[in-house]
């Protein structure tokens, strides 16, 4: 094998690397978010459960259970809270399903969520506005504060984070597989490399 190409495999390597890294980090950070809301729930804190389960519904990678079970674990924040005559707390989570939709609309082409979280919102409010009408008070729905900790940025990696630096590495690799299947360094696949080295550095300097 000459030296260029030598180099370029090393090169596609790499790529897989950085791919393979990436992946993983997204995966672990879904199941660390999962987790810590399990714990807030045991504590009772429903506000802090709310918060890493909407970090763990953002956190999309392929064959990421963490999405899907972060909007479960929403689902079921809100029902519960609903059933206890907490019906603030219940807009909360469904605050925060919507939120987590609106992340990476592009990638989830199912507006099913969203449209549910609008309408649950608009129910539950309705029922809060009715509640404080008969009580002669000012409606309670979420505080202000409560309201800011629930839709903060999550602390997880975006997916557009995710999805630019996975990009970047699989047109890398693209590029480099392709110079290794010619047997020779070519104009197009050193650009498309170069291209893809570039998307993922600025992926990663982004975050």
């Amino acid at each position: 094998m000459t030296r260029p190409l030598a180099t370029v495999l090393g090169a596609l390597v790499l790529a897989l690397v950085v791919l393979a890294t990436a992946w993983w980090s997204r995966a672990r950070d879904g199941r660390r978010s999962l987790a810590e809301s399990s714990a807030a729930l045991v504590r009772g804190d429903r506000v802090e459960a709310i918060v890493h389960a909407r970090a763990a519904a953002q956190a999309r990678c392929p064959w990421c259970e963490a999405p899907e079970l972060g909007y479960a674990k929403l689902y079921a924040i809100a029902r519960d809270a609903e059933s206890k005559a907490d019906p603030a707390t219940a807009v909360l989570a469904w605050q925060a399903v919507r939120a987590a939709t609106l992340t990476a609309a592009w990638l989830d082409t199912n507006d099913s969520r969203r449209e549910r979280a609008d309408q649950e919102i608009a129910r539950l409010q309705h029922r809060i506005d009715a509640m404080s009408a008969a009580a002669g008070t000012t409606s309670p729905a979420a505080t202000e504060e409560r309201l800011r900790s629930v839709l903060a940025p999550s602390p997880v990696p975006s997916t557009t984070f995710f999805a630019v630096v996975a990009t970047g590495a699989l047109l890398f690799a693209l590029g480099a597989a392709r110079s290794i299947r010619a047997k020779l360094l070519r104009a197009q696949d050193v650009a498309l490399a170069l291209t893809g080295g570039a998307l993922a550095v600025v992926g990663v300097l982004s975050f």
